[in-house]
């Protein structure tokens, strides 16, 4: 897993190590070191060399700009021809960056100070038109809301420099991104790449930053100790076959999972169609789908690996027909296309409300307890530890459902989805994915996962209720919040070899469900 941390949290970690003794400038030239690896490797990429490489580095008063002028000098021993741009005027440099602007000139490097030009941007524009490489060191973590003054401006000519072919490098983050929320408050600098230093920054995992951020690498500098704690994890493809264990010679279709699903209506057998395909792919041993009668034969006809129980018209009737199909499920999925019947939606809350097994709630579900928000607040049973024993509740909200469970709109909810998904989370005592790009998933005891799979190939209907489906199995086989996150990492990976084979525009929820399989065989699960 990759740890992520707030940016006052690595800042922390920085004045650990100065404490312990280590020296500023060393910790500096290591981080330099990093970027100056950055710059040649995407050259290389683009199929240029070192020698005579043309780099210009935009820098500014602070430590960004101070491992900018360092990197210069490593990248000039590689024969890169680098050249310096300050954007403010010298006399602002911090303590570092005089150090290390002075050692650049020592070493014959150049630096060009544009901070008093009269036209900022025809300047830039000038010393950054034959650059093979731009390298944006202008503002780092310390900085916040939307870039002014000189680094607006900077930010604009970059991102012009950019628009134009030329590939950018950021150091540690590109200018104008929140490295804590991921948001972009203005305008910010697209990178092609980021060479983020000494620890993975939770914001840069985030949409709208991940836009901006390209391919993201981190520069180790040996910061990261035992007082620092992540806010949030990233799966690896590594960790799935520990998450989700791949079957056994000794297990059979029960200890494989029994999920059962009550969803679907007249109108909307499909998505419980996907919702069944998606635990059938996960590797569920045995599924039921409890549905209304006019939509079990299209459902058994569809998925021929289901069991069907058809279910009556009457809130009694379905709350006793969902039972019983789930009598001996261990994991009962609730939500997809069941519709919004004032019937279906009084069964959905008696069965959430009643549950004594694990409860995946998606869609419809979700929309059930819209003015109802009080009655998923009930006490589980959790340990020590503050984990949730027993009974566990998965809430699997999209923007606007997580707006309607939190009591704002789904904007407002989705600009800040990663607070409000641990605060409802610990609200209900729950696990909760918080879909969208970058999905992410909260749990009642604080853990946080950001994925980092998926892509625009997800934004089609009916993928959701895919999801739905390879949770319930997940959880049906290993009943920790965990498997939440392992679920929502195998259903990106599906939708990003489906738009691989198809394109994105072209790949719809079918398409996912067909390679959860495909995605289960890479992951080694």
């Amino acid at each position: 897993m990759i740890d992520l941390y707030l940016p006052e949290d690595v800042q922390a970690m920085d004045r650990r190590a100065f404490a312990r003794g280590v020296d500023p400038a060393a910790l500096m030239n290591h981080a330099a070191r990093h970027l100056a690896q950055g710059v040649l490797a995407l050259a290389a990429e683009r199929g240029m060399g070192p020698y005579g490489l043309r780099v210009v580095l935009l820098c500014g008063k602070g430590n960004n700009g101070g491992d900018g002028l360092a990197a210069a000098r490593h990248l000039q021993r590689r024969g890169v021809a680098p050249t310096c741009v300050l954007v403010t005027p010298e006399d602002q440099l911090g303590e570092d960056s005089v150090r290390e602007a002075a050692a650049l000139r020592r070493a014959g490097g150049r630096i060009v100070s544009v901070g008093d030009a009269a036209d900022l941007g025809e300047a830039l524009d000038r010393v950054l038109r034959d650059a093979d490489v731009a390298v944006d060191c202008l503002l780092g973590t310390g900085a916040s809301g939307e870039p002014r003054g000189p680094f607006g401006v900077a930010v604009a000519v970059l991102r012009g420099v950019h628009d134009r072919g030329c590939p950018v490098v950021a150091c540690d983050l590109p200018t104008g991104v929140d490295a804590a929320t991921g948001r972009v408050p203005g305008d910010a600098v697209v990178a092609d790449l980021t060479v983020t230093l000494g620890a993975h920054k939770q914001g840069l995992w985030l949409h709208p930053a991940a836009e901006h951020v390209g391919r993201l690498v981190l520069g180790e500098i040996g910061v990261v100790d035992d007082a620092a704690t992540p806010v949030a994890r990233v799966l690896e493809a590594a960790d799935l076959p520990v998450l989700a264990p791949p079957p056994g010679p000794r297990d059979h279709k029960r200890t494989r999972g029994v999920v059962a699903i009550y969803a679907g209506s007249d109108r909307m057998a499909g998505a419980a169609i996907l919702c069944a395909r998606g635990a059938l792919r996960a590797g569920a041993g045995l599924i039921t789908v409890a549905t209304p009668r006019a939509a079990a034969d299209r459902i058994a006809s569809a998925v021929p690996e289901a069991m069907t129980m058809p279910l009556p018209d009457d809130v009694d009737g379905i709350v006793a027909g969902v039972r019983e199909a789930a009598e001996k499920a261990h994991v009962l999925a609730i939500g997809p296309g069941l519709g919004l019947a004032e019937a279906t939606q009084e069964a959905v809350r008696r069965l959430v409300t009643d549950a004594d097994r694990t409860v995946v709630l998606d869609a419809d579900g979700i929309n059930a307890f819209r003015d109802h928000t009080s009655l998923l607040e009930v006490n589980r049973t959790v340990d020590p530890g503050g984990r949730p024993e027993g009974r566990q509740l998965v809430l699997t909200p999209q923007a606007k459902e997580l707006g309607r469970l939190a009591g704002t709109s789904g904007h407002g909810a989705h600009a800040r989805r990663t607070e409000t998904a641990v605060e409802q989370a610990r609200r209900f005592g729950a696990t909760l994915v918080a879909k969208g790009p970058r999905s992410v998933v909260a749990t009642a005891d604080g853990r946080v996962w950001i994925n980092a799979t998926g892509g625009p190939a997800l934004a089609s209907g009916g993928t959701g209720d895919v999801l739905t489906g390879i949770t319930a199995a997940l959880m049906a086989q290993r009943r920790d919040p965990e498997s939440v996150a392992a679920a929502v990492h195998l259903h990106g990976l599906a939708g990003d070899l489906a738009a691989g084979h198809l394109s994105a525009r072209s790949t719809g929820a079918s398409d996912v469900a067909d390679h959860v399989a495909a995605a289960a065989l890479e992951l080694g699960i």
